[in-house]
């Protein structure tokens, strides 16, 4: 993998559900930072993001 190539995970909120994406692909990086939602520090990768997930991120029509 190239160096400056991002890999998108998807993580998920064990307090309150939410899920939201990240570039942080380390679960103990990952546990230092709070949840928009709810503000507790429990986000956990689920797995990586699919292409169409990342590609409608970028390229959502409006």
């Amino acid at each position: 993998m190239e160096a400056n190539t991002l890999t998108y995970n998807r993580c998920a909120c064990q307090k309150c559900g939410s899920q939201y994406a990240t570039v942080i692909n380390s679960e103990e990086e990952l546990m230092k930072e709070s949840c928009p939602g709810c503000g507790e520090k429990q986000l956990k990768i689920v797995g990586p993001l699919s292409p169409a997930e990342i590609n409608s991120m970028f390229y959502s029509g409006g």
